[in-house]
């Protein structure tokens, strides 16, 4: 399926080009103008490497060309391109969503709601356990400093699944909330769903991002689930202060 979504998106792109190219050849007037926007812009090839080639981040390099205005400061690395292109969403508008607390279930509004919270999704795995999850118990006291009210650590899993690791000593910490994601309808809405949940193997891609009263500011992905690069504790932090405390 992703194969034919990006073949299907490099027709649709390829087929954009041609049609600029035609219209600035064009001899009447208006569609000459209309054209002239379109063909100023970047060429295909370009596009097709902003959007599928394995570039660095645009925070880290420079941009050129036009953007389309909504499309500016988003995050378009093949990574997180296919989630909204990084912009401000409410998580709180899905009330047909759910996370599950211990053997309570919880709306998303109750759990994002008038707070900062910085949410975690993790795949399962030791990594998730021994690296992961430990990494924002391990700072508990930094993320007090920083005003963070919960870190939410999502899986797609059952809820007697994550009660056996909410038992678990090295897990536990007051700021550092584990809950389920019973159906993985909280991931799949984040478009981070991974295989099925019921099968073995990663339950989803490994993630973290920052809520400010239910509205998502910013989203870390890995870019694949084993890998613990940007979305550790130390590097959400890093981020934090540069979402959250540059806007007081």
């Amino acid at each position: 399926i992703a194969v034919k979504m990006y073949r299907a998106s490099q027709r649709c792109l390829q087929s954009a080009w041609v049609a600029a190219q035609s219209l600035q050849s064009s001899s009447t007037p208006a569609l000459a103008s209309c054209s002239t926007s379109c063909a100023s812009s970047l060429p295909f090839q370009q596009y097709q490497q902003r959007w599928f080639g394995t570039h660095s981040p645009p925070s880290t390099r420079a941009v050129t060309g036009e953007v389309p205005a909504g499309h500016l400061n988003s995050d378009l690395t093949r990574a997180t391109c296919h989630i909204g292109l990084n912009r401000l969403r409410d998580l709180t508008m899905r009330q047909d969503l759910c996370l599950w607390e211990g053997k309570t279930k919880r709306s998303l509004r109750e759990m994002f709601k008038g707070k900062k919270i910085i949410v975690v999704g993790f795949p399962g795995g030791r990594v998730c356990t021994e690296q992961h999850i430990p990494s924002y118990v391990n700072l508990t006291d930094e993320l007090t400093k920083r005003g963070v009210d919960k870190v939410l650590c999502v899986t797609p899993s059952t809820p007697d699944a994550i009660e056996e690791l909410r038992a678990r000593e090295d897990l536990r910490s007051p700021k550092v909330e584990l809950l389920a994601d019973g159906n993985g309808g909280f991931v799949r809405m984040l478009g981070f769903e991974l295989g099925i949940a019921e099968g073995s193997g990663p339950k989803c891609q490994r993630f973290a991002g920052i809520v400010d009263d239910g509205i998502l500011l910013k989203v870390r992905i890995e870019s694949t689930p084993i890998e613990l690069k940007a979305t550790d504790c130390k590097s959400m932090l890093e981020l934090w202060d540069e979402v959250v405390l540059k806007k007081k």
